[in-house]
């Protein structure tokens, strides 16, 4: 008989997931499939081929152009760390959506009275967090957006204020300063203005998804991530109540949390191996474009109150995206935290030899709590956001 906490993670698995799904979506427009187990991977070397032969982009001197520089350099940076650990994020996400950290733990083999409903306790904590997942991706969706229709609209209405309002030209320009090499044979373009203005106005869009197809697979990793710990302290909190666990399966039940802990510090490392460099790099780049938005702010009635409202896009956007990796592992953080305190007070004075044996261990491993770092430097938390903003 299959193990009843399977058959609710894989009613779990079922549901549909909105946040995963636009994380896969985002992925594969860039050419990565981190999700295998659902779709092909064809078409993605086709899509990276025709991005790299079509898409070349020569930032000519203008201001606005070292803003779009530095963010089309962290767009490229994630991309190609998407592809160089394209392995490790598909493995991290079936994990994720099939919870199979939760599988096989032992834990339902045993003889507790109340199975069914411990089972439809944890099965609660996984279905609002995925809750929440959805919301904080969406959110970030949102979020993201703003900059898109900023630079792919802003063509559109200079030329309907040069053309209707001031009459001065017609002339359809791109919003930032980019260059397509083209072939011209008398009065013929090769390729025409239009196939190389559609080519550079899908240069938000390719930025669209590198920035918020990561940073979304970062927060379904490290919410899940957290939640996994959540229901940790859940059970650990229950292993000397009578109601749940009987006494002579407190030994039992307890190695089952043990297994569970040691399988959420491996799901830790890996995600800590996958971001913790390429934080660094979004935090440094993040920090210089804050400094630069300040600055042009304090000299915003110069340049006028359209580069205000570019401006503003500008920090709201990245200060957001800051505050995403900072508050989901903040999350993490203070869940590990909070373990450790379980772990000691459970009345383990009351239990067995052994049981006090494995909470002596358990308190010794959960000393060190869970952190994702950027890049060795410092952890992300509630005072590195401080400190950067």
């Amino acid at each position: 008989m299959q193990n009843i906490l399977d058959l609710e993670l894989q009613r779990i698995d079922d549901l549909p997931k909105l946040g995963v799904t636009w994380v896969e979506y985002s992925a594969y427009a860039l050419g990565i499939n981190i999700a295998p187990r659902k779709r092909s991977s064809r078409p993605c070397a086709f899509l990276i081929q025709f991005i790299m032969a079509n898409y070349n982009v020569s930032f000519e001197a203008y201001v606005e152009a070292v803003l779009l520089t530095f963010q089309l350099s962290v767009g490229l940076v994630k991309m190609m760390h998407f592809h160089n650990f394209m392995e490790c994020c598909a493995e991290l996400l079936s994990i994720t959506e099939r919870g199979d950290v939760l599988k096989n733990l032992g834990l339902f083999e045993l003889a507790l009275p109340h199975k069914q409903a411990l089972r439809q306790t944890l099965g609660s904590i996984l279905a609002n967090n995925w809750q929440v997942i959805d919301r904080q991706v969406m959110f970030f969706f949102k979020i993201v957006c703003m900059p898109v229709l900023y630079y792919t609209m802003r063509p559109y209405f200079q030329y309907i204020y040069d053309c209707y309002i001031i009459k001065d030209t017609c002339e359809m320009t791109l919003t930032y300063p980019a260059i397509v090499p083209f072939i011209q044979l008398g009065k013929h373009e090769y390729p025409s203005y239009s196939i190389r203005f559609f080519l550079l106005q899908s240069g938000p869009f390719w930025c669209f998804f590198a920035v918020f197809g990561f940073n979304s697979l970062f927060v379904v990793l490290t919410r899940y991530e957290a939640c996994l710990l959540e229901i940790l302290r859940y059970l650990v909190q229950h292993s000397t109540d009578d109601d749940v666990v009987p006494r002579p399966l407190r030994v039992s039940y307890l190695r089952c949390c043990a297994r569970l802990f040691a399988r959420i510090s491996r799901h830790h490392a890996k995600i800590e191996n996958l971001f913790k460099y390429i934080i660094l790099v979004q935090c440094v780049i993040s920090s210089i474009l804050i400094c630069m938005l300040l600055y042009k702010i304090s000299t915003i009635l110069e340049v006028g109150w359209v580069w205000m409202g570019m401006i503003m896009v500008y920090l709201v956007t990245i200060t957001l995206e800051i505050s995403l990796y900072n508050v989901n592992a903040q999350k993490v953080e203070t869940q590990s935290e909070l373990l450790f305190y379980d772990w000691y007070n459970c009345t383990w004075y009351n239990e067995t030899e052994d049981f006090k044996f494995i909470i002596k261990l358990m308190l010794l491993f959960s000393r060190k709590t869970f952190v994702l770092s950027v890049g060795g430097f410092t952890n992300l938390s509630h005072k590195f956001l401080v400190q950067v903003n």
